[in-house]
């Protein structure tokens, strides 16, 4: 009885430190990626990067700066602090700032424990209900990453977009090639539905490099373009190459 007893004990001590690499092997890992980018047929350099922090959360960057005849004419620096709680980000922060030309600023508090957010727009603050997992612009994508790595086709959550809460859905369309300097990688593509808009927007994951993203491009009914597409990266501090 005795025997058994340990044997159980062993077993479910085992099957507690499988679980526990899982959960560590789900979490996201750093990386820095440079892009280039062009807008509205300017062009631009892009970073996105995430990093973990020394308490534990994560912080995702996305810097873009547009330029004109070699010069900066505009910047955009976006930031999102998050938790990593039951394998998706829960956000404890947002911050949008842009310099130069446009220029403007918003930001978000997120307060889990009064399920409320705090949006601030200029110099209006508005208090939002928290109801289920809602996310900011940046740390969506670290949620679709995740979701595709899992296998779903059809991806939903709630979002903060500057004062108001919106539902977004992507979709997973298949896998296409993407050329770029580093190789040609074999991407899944995701895209945003929309009801109603004739905006199209279209991301590009790497399964082969932790779902990496490799480019972004999204076009305005009237015409307006934007897109990103990957330069060089690094993926827990090794270089990028394509398979």
């Amino acid at each position: 009885m005795l025997k058994v007893s340990l044997y159980i004990r062993v077993g479910i001590y085992a099957c507690l430190v499988m679980l526990n690499q899982i959960t560590l092997a789900a979490a996201p890992n750093e990386f820095m990626v440079n892009y280039d980018a062009r807008y509205r047929g300017l062009s631009a350099l892009a970073t996105i990067s995430l990093a973990q922090q020394e308490d534990g959360a994560y912080l995702a960057r996305s810097l873009i700066a547009i330029k004109l005849m070699g010069a900066t004419i505009t910047s955009i620096d976006e930031s999102s602090l998050f938790d990593w709680v039951n394998e998706r980000p829960r956000p404890r922060r947002y911050d949008f700032i842009q310099s130069g030309l446009g220029k403007r600023q918003h930001s978000i508090r997120f307060d889990w424990e009064k399920n409320l957010a705090q949006a601030q727009v200029n110099d209006q603050l508005t208090e939002l209900p928290l109801i289920t997992l809602t996310l900011d612009e940046i740390s969506m994508y670290t949620l679709i990453k995740q979701a595709i790595s899992e296998g779903e086709q059809d991806i939903f959550f709630n979002v903060i977009d500057r004062n108001q809460v919106k539902e977004y859905h992507y979709r997973l369309v298949g896998e296409e090639a993407v050329a770029s300097p580093v190789g040609t990688f074999s991407a899944l593509k995701v895209e945003r539905v929309r009801e109603n808009s004739e905006r199209e927007t279209q991301l590009w994951f790497s399964p082969a490099h932790e779902m990496l993203l490799i480019k972004i491009s999204h076009r305005d009914p009237d015409g307006d373009e934007y897109e990103i597409s990957i330069k060089n990266a690094l993926l827990n501090g090794i270089p990028v190459t394509a398979e």
